[in-house]
This record gives structure tokens, sequence and C-alpha cells, in this order.
């Protein structure tokens, strides 16, 4: 039976692809690095599911500008960026469904200290008992490190939680903790994909 739901953050609670590229943008003008190339998808892609750190080390190889740059983005708030942020459709819809179904909730992301208050800007922290990010771990996905956790604090078995993510290092993640996976709006493996959350509610048992 269906007891507790995980949400990756970007890409499944929220359309972030602009409001990342922007962060980014923003560091590579400060310190005078090469921006992210639009066009190249895998580069997007990997900006998408780091973490800050690897993307950090992913535009420069300079290890003192590196110290420089996290020092400036530990520092700075993403709270500029979160008018680019696009709740994906019908997710606070489907959360106060799950909610009042009795369904426990949680997040598990790459994502650093600005998923609490990204939540609580779209009022939505309220619906999620646990949340997990890159601080959290000491090994951020593909390991399952965050899953663990969660599970852990709601005190519930792998088969009877539901992953719901976007990326391959969700994907992995999810099948080496063994918690049943459904991807969402992308192809991943032989995973089941769904494109609206509402689609969700007919996979709990």
């Amino acid at each position: 039976m269906t007891k507790l739901i995980i949400y990756d953050c970007d890409g499944v609670l929220f359309d972030s692809r602009e409001a990342v590229l922007a962060y980014y943008d923003f560091i590579s003008e400060k310190f005078d690095l090469p921006k992210i190339n639009k066009n190249d998808i895998e580069q997007v892609n990997k900006a998408m599911m780091k973490t800050n750190v690897e993307i950090i080390n992913m535009l420069t190889e300079d290890t003192n500008k590196i110290k420089d740059i996290l020092d400036f983005a530990n520092n700075m708030s993403f709270k500029n960026f979160l008018g680019l942020m696009k709740p994906e459709k019908n997710l606070k819809e489907t959360l106060k469904i799950l909610h009042d179904k009795g369904l426990k909730m949680a997040v598990f992301t790459n994502r650093g200290h600005s998923l609490h208050y990204l939540l609580e800007h779209y009022e939505i922290d309220r619906f999620f008992g646990c949340k997990i990010t890159s601080f959290d771990v000491e090994n951020s996905k593909p390991h399952p490190e965050g899953i663990y956790k969660i599970l852990d604090f709601f005190n519930i078995e792998e088969k009877d939680t539901i992953y719901i993510g976007d990326s391959s290092t969700d994907y992995f993640a999810a099948r080496e903790s063994g918690v049943p996976f459904l991807a969402f709006n992308n192809n991943l493996y032989e995973a089941t994909v769904i494109s609206d959350h509402k689609d969700l509610i007919r996979y709990i048992k």
C-alpha cells in the first residue's frame, strides 16, 4: 500500500530551467567565466541535476577561483530568481489531494538551502514532512542516501513508497534503494512516465 511519495524538486515540482540558467549566468558574469551553453543539451541537463559544487567545477578548473565562487554562492540568495520558477501543472491541487488521503510526502533534491524558501514562497512547504537537500547528505544523487534518510524519518518501507524524478540521477537513486520509480515528463530507461501531477493518483495502490 502506498504511504509515501518522494519528489525531486527541479523538473518535477517546478520547471526551473530558466531560473537555474539565469543564476549561473549571473555567477559566470561576476567571475568572468564562460556561460552554460543553452544549445548544449548535455551541459544544460548537468546544470539541472548536479549540485552547486559540481556545476561550478564544470565552469572552471581554477581551484582558487572555485573557492571564491563557492564562498560567493553560499552567501548569495537564490531569492532573486524565484520569480522565474514555474510550478508544474496541477502541482498544488495534487499535493492537497494526496495530503487529504493521508499520504506522507518528502523532497529529495541536489538543490541546496534554497529549497526551503522556494517551497515557502509558493506556499507548498506544509505538504512535505521531510526535505533532504545536498547539504543534508554526504553523498548526493545518484547515491540513494537521501532516500534512506527519508524512509527512516517516516519509518516506511521501500515497497510502500513512490519516488518521482525527471533525470537519470533520480532513476538510479530509486533503483539502488529499491523504491518504485515514476519518471516525470522524461523517458528514462524502462520507467513509467507521467506528464501531469494528477496522473500520479492512479498509481497509488
